[in-house]
């Protein structure tokens, strides 16, 4: 992963350095865990694009979204408002909140992964011919394991500490990839022995770092006061994360209905390159909006907004050197990962890089919008990017192949940001006429 950073032209000090910036100082290890999370994942999809089939590699492409949807949700319910108001809360406070956000927690996971079960069976009736009837059980357990020790990771980074998120996702990802190794060049690896080894590795990284988890008080009336501060936030977040699946991935799920299993695994491999940005983008995801809310606290809205605008600048740049180096040679990227297998898809792969220069910028906005407890405009911008996704993602997928998917993509995201940025300005406008001088936020 670090290889991958020099040729992309920009070196770690540097971005440990602007990472202490935007963390104010006491984050210097949220840079390597990200680095770790993201090349582990990085190394991962390579072994299994290399070591299984196209067909093999779309089929474990399509069953991960589904653990990645779960965790979507899991972001919008408890990760969330946790982030936001978890360094809001007040020293006697903290005991009965954040036993609040587990009991959240262990109740979600669970059920995510006992739903997940009850799908997969379902799906071997009504669709025997995709033969994933040995997938259930491993990819329910994966899904739970997946989901606790993800959240205990965003706790970490919650309050402030970054060596412990490292320490948990060293034990899980660092055993994970050796045996990954083992299943992709085995000649009898399956894709149900991938998904146990997840399971397995992520419990591990849960389970031997949880003694972390600070004291913790358990009363009803504090779990019911929780979740009700946490659903003010997520009852805009939740419908936004199924709007966001469906639309975004109305494009990606067109893909294989018109191309079969291997166009996933040809769009897979293409994220997956793009995919090293997730270092600066995951990493920042996991301070900035925190950061952002204790600058609203500690220095007010104008506070908020120069911490807000610093990161879009600094981190903007660096994104944007990244994928055009990416734009650049696309062909030659997709050789030295994948070998010959997918070196004709270069126009997808460029096309990917202007991607995630969109999805870049939704991170600062969605912060500073965290920060002010004022998620509606999140929720309000998916209806017209369903509406656009309904309408085109068929005939640009029929029409243009997977360029025209990764081109809808692109307008999707574009659409987003254009009306939450809008939003989040218009806010902070307001709140300026208003003459706003609380550190506090105002519920949105």
């Amino acid at each position: 992963m670090s290889s991958a950073i020099h040729d992309a032209g920009i070196s770690e000090p540097v971005i440990a350095r602007l990472l202490k910036k935007i963390g104010g100082g006491r984050t210097p290890a949220a840079l390597f865990d990200q680095g770790l999370v993201s090349g582990a994942n990085f190394l991962t999809n390579v072994l299994l694009a290399r070591g299984f089939g196209i067909r093999e590699y779309g089929v474990f492409a399509l069953a991960w979204i589904a653990v990645l949807f779960a965790n979507s949700l899991q972001y919008a319910l408890i990760v969330t408002p946790m982030m936001s108001i978890g360094p809001k809360q007040l020293e006697e406070d903290r005991k009965s909140y954040y036993g609040a956000v587990l009991v959240q927690e262990l109740v979600f996971a669970f059920s995510a992964a006992f739903l997940m079960y009850v799908s997969v069976r379902l799906s071997i009736h009504f669709y025997p011919q995709w033969g994933i009837s040995d997938l259930a059980l491993p990819l329910s357990w994966a899904t739970l394991a997946y989901l606790l020790q993800e959240f205990l990771r965003r706790y970490f980074f919650c309050t402030r500490q970054s060596a412990r998120a490292l320490i948990t996702d060293s034990v899980s990802y660092l055993t994970q990839l050796p045996m990954i190794f083992w299943i992709a060049n085995s000649h009898t690896g399956k894709l149900s022995t991938v998904l146990w080894v997840i399971a397995a590795t992520s419990a591990i990284g849960f389970l031997v770092c949880v003694r972390w988890y600070e004291q913790v008080r358990f009363t009803a009336d504090s779990v019911r006061s929780v979740f009700l501060r946490h659903w003010r936030m997520s009852r805009w977040l939740v419908p936004t994360a199924f709007m966001q699946w469906g639309a975004g991935n109305l494009f990606l799920m067109a893909a294989p209905l018109y191309y079969g299993a291997a166009a996933s695994a040809t769009i897979r491999a293409a994220n997956n390159i793009v995919g090293v940005a997730h270092v600066w983008f995951l990493g920042l995801d996991n301070v900035v909006p925190a950061e952002a809310a204790r600058q609203l606290r500690h220095n007010g809205l104008e506070g908020m907004m120069r911490y807000v605008k610093r990161v879009m600048y600094r981190w903007g740049g660096v994104t944007l050197a990244f994928t055009s180096i990416v734009a650049a040679f696309p062909t030659f990227w997709l050789k030295l990962a994948y070998g010959g297998k997918y070196s004709s898809d270069g126009s997808v792969l460029r096309l990917y890089a202007l991607l995630y220069v969109f999805i870049f910028v939704s991170g600062p906005l969605r912060a500073g919008l965290q920060a002010l407890e004022y998620t509606a405009p999140v929720f309000w911008a998916y209806p017209a990017m369903i509406a656009f996704s309904v309408l085109l993602a068929g005939p640009m997928a029929r029409g243009l192949g997977l360029n025209g998917v990764m081109i809808g993509m692109c307008a999707t995201q574009l659409i987003a940001q254009s009306l939450v940025g809008s939003a989040f300005l218009i806010r902070v406008r307001k709140l300026r006429r208003q003459g706003e001088t609380h550190k506090e936020p105002l519920p949105g």
